[in-house]
């Protein structure tokens, strides 16, 4: 599977974006592509997940746009964690696991240059996907509703699309196995609106379920392995 940001001209249209723009966020996620040719895969099935999420939340054109791209660049600081802890494929270190945290910080610092006030949503996101409702998450330990809403929207999607891909140590789980560990992590680690409105969209007849179910979107996609 070959994947290109190719939806970026129509997303950043929208946003009223200029084209240097385009071309910098472009540059952008292809240079999580350079560093790991399944990322930028990943990232856009996460997009898709969740500005789809977003719709079904009532969300303005604006706003799904935003969680659109802040999926395309969730992983953008990636490109600043060594490769040997990226693409580890046995467990990380205590030392490596908090070199791989590092991303949410070195994702926003890289996109802190692009100065448009659109694009400081798209930064909210990268920095907080990995924060949990609960408290526990990295890098703030932000709880709730200090979690900017993009961010609890890319959460569970990734987080969604992860389970479902298979990795090169395990293989994904079922639609099935997803939506229940969802549930069971709903008030903990997920945004429980955000869940149910996930759900809800599953439940909805159209195409999203059947191209949940494709090789496209399941393929190998290495995970962070878990600390030793």
């Amino acid at each position: 599977m070959t994947c290109r940001p190719e939806a970026f001209d129509h997303n950043l249209e929208r946003l009223g974006k200029t084209p240097s723009l385009l071309d910098t966020v472009a540059a952008l996620a292809l240079a999580i592509d350079a560093k790991d040719h399944y990322t930028l895969c990943h990232s856009q099935a996460v997009s898709r997940l969740a500005a789809q999420i977003a719709r079904q939340l009532g969300l303005s054109d604006t706003q799904v746009e935003e969680v659109r791209l802040g999926g395309i660049l969730h992983d953008i600081g990636k490109v600043g964690v060594p490769e040997r802890v990226l693409n580890k494929p046995s467990r990380l270190t205590p030392e490596e696991y908090n070199l791989m945290k590092s991303h949410t910080l070195l994702g926003e610092k890289i996109l802190e240059p692009l100065k448009s006030k659109a694009v400081e949503g798209i930064r909210g996101i990268v920095h907080s996907h990995h924060e949990r409702v609960d408290g526990t998450g990295y890098p703030d330990q932000l709880k709730s509703e200090n979690i900017p809403l993009g961010a609890r929207i890319v959460t569970v999607a990734e987080s969604f699309h992860r389970m479902v891909s298979n990795v090169v140590y395990r293989r994904g789980r079922s639609v099935e196995e997803a939506v229940a560990e969802l549930r069971r992590c709903s008030g903990t680690q997920f945004d429980p609106k955000i869940v149910e409105a996930f759900i809800r969209l599953l439940e909805t007849p159209g195409d999203l379920l059947r191209w949940l179910r494709t090789d496209d979107l399941t393929g190998t996609v290495p995970l962070t392995p878990p600390v030793e």
